[in-house]
């Protein structure tokens, strides 16, 4: 969901770098890739470890906590991302957020567009979900989604929407098609079409994703 349908990520490097100033540091592009689609507990030991903070993963994570709970709520979609939702809905095609963000924190990211979200209705996986044991690369997630959807899907019925190769991974681990969303704003590739990458299509936004090429009805323009 981060980044991939609401626009935090750049929330989060806000925050961040407002957590790192007192210390003379800020946050490296390099550091924030190998954090994108994790849980907050990996996540964060990335970056004290990366960066040597003087902080435990609590003491980081209170102060980051108080300020997303502010930040957060203004959060709004990415290009395409309402457009593809609603499409999505209005052709009765089964949908579910597999996010790993904790439950608090996905209310709050998603509070201002509640009428968008209650379109996936119940089918909403959160980080700290019981039967998300392991964060991705783990397939955990999207496994536990697909079951949340229809107790009779199979992987290979699935098609994943990520912004980042993490989820990517993860995805391929779940044995499942994907869609890798390459936000050029955080990436260390140069703008080329030719990026390798482990997802069945990749697309610079949702702006660009073509339903019909994989058996779902075409947008109406």
């Amino acid at each position: 969901m981060d980044g991939l349908l609401l626009d935090t990520e750049t929330i989060y490097s806000a925050v961040t770098n407002k957590i790192l100033e007192p210390y003379g540091k800020t946050f490296p592009l390099e550091t924030k890739l190998k954090m994108m689609g994790r849980d907050v507990r990996t996540a964060t030991d990335i970056l004290l470890k990366d960066l040597a903070l003087p902080l435990t993963f609590e003491e980081y994570d209170n102060k980051a906590t108080e300020l997303k709970e502010v930040f957060f709520r203004e959060a709004q979609f990415m290009p395409g991302a309402e457009r593809l939702i609603r499409h999505l809905a209005n052709n009765s095609i089964p949908i579910a957020v597999a996010t790993s963000s904790a439950k608090a924190m996905f209310l709050i990211k998603t509070d201002k567009h509640r009428a968008v979200f209650e379109l996936f209705g119940s089918n909403i996986t959160c980080g700290d979900d019981p039967e998300v044991k392991r964060s991705k690369p783990s397939p955990d997630i999207f496994l536990a989604a697909m079951r949340r959807l229809d107790s009779e899907l199979r992987p290979e019925d699935c098609l994943v929407f990520e912004d980042a190769s993490n989820g990517i991974e993860a995805a391929n681990n779940a044995q499942m098609s994907s869609i890798w969303v390459h936000d050029m704003r955080f990436s260390l590739d140069p703008p080329s079409e030719t990026i390798a990458h482990d997802a069945t299509e990749r697309i610079a936004s949702l702006e660009d994703f073509a339903p019909e090429k994989y058996g779902l009805p075409p947008f109406k323009e």
